[in-house]
């Protein structure tokens, strides 16, 4: 079915009167199923723990043209991009015992969007931050198992592809590559003050337009941190989620 439908919304004539103006403001609100899973290779004191997929975060995603509100040129392609992923509160399981935890990514960047007629693909260049603490014990009283709270940061370049509107629908894709220049407690001097790694993500969006300013839209994500921890040692931790909400694109003011 899915294949289909890519191909009909190819197919799809382009939206009369020919390609939409180029968004200048572009807000979203989601509400997120999180999930993680963190898998050590050769370090037998660390288990491994997982979580999810649970109903415990909000999205906000926020891309701005400011020039565009001035030009119409190659300025009003240049924007700012921010993400931002909060989960307050959720369960990690280690075995049969599970702890309180806590997650958070924040994604800054300049963008520059190529608006054709149909795609739009961008660039972003920017910094991303992950951040997951875990209670120091379970509800019972058991002690958290040798699981460092995690402070994952580094520059980003990423990809991003938007199939602009057929049908009222529109699909984004993007994808992303972090150089990890912190570890927090997890490259500290009492666990691993070596270690060294990168991360990789990766999503995609179908939104559909209810208005010209509002869409709905659903999304699906994964990050992927890889890091060497020390000779023999590494850690996986993957991070992924299921979102629904809304994006908000702007009323447009008279002249604009």
């Amino acid at each position: 079915m899915t294949p289909l439908l890519l191909i009909l919304l190819v197919a799809a004539p382009p939206a009369q009167g020919g390609r939409p103006p180029r968004d200048k403001l572009r807000f979203g609100l989601d509400y997120r199923w999180w999930g993680r899973n963190v898998q050590f290779s050769g370090v037998p004191s660390s288990p491994d723990v997982s979580s999810g997929p649970l109903p415990t975060g909000i999205t906000f995603d926020i891309q701005w043209f400011p020039l565009s509100h001035f030009q119409d040129d190659w300025r009003a392609d240049v924007g700012l991009a921010v993400r931002a992923d909060i989960a307050p509160e959720f369960r990690l399981k280690a075995g049969d015992t599970s702890f309180k935890a806590s997650t958070a990514r924040l994604r800054t960047a300049f963008m520059f969007r190529v608006p054709f007629e149909h795609v739009e693909p961008s660039v972003h260049l920017g910094f991303q931050a992950f951040e997951s603490s875990t209670a120091l014990r379970a509800a019972d009283g058991s002690p958290r198992p040798r699981l460092p709270n995690v402070s994952l940061t580094g520059p980003r370049l990423g990809l991003g592809l938007r199939l602009l509107e057929f049908w009222r629908v529109t699909l984004d894709l993007g994808v992303g590559a972090t150089w990890l220049v912190t570890m927090g407690e997890l490259g500290s001097a009492a666990f691993f003050p070596g270690a060294k790694g990168n991360a990789f993500d990766g999503n995609i969006g179908l939104a559909f337009r209810t208005w010209s300013f509002l869409e709905v839209r659903l999304g699906v994500d994964v990050t992927v941190h890889s890091i060497a921890l020390a000779k023999g040692m590494s850690v996986t931790d993957a991070y992924y989620g299921v979102s629904v909400g809304f994006i908000f694109k702007g009323v447009p003011l008279p002249g604009g």
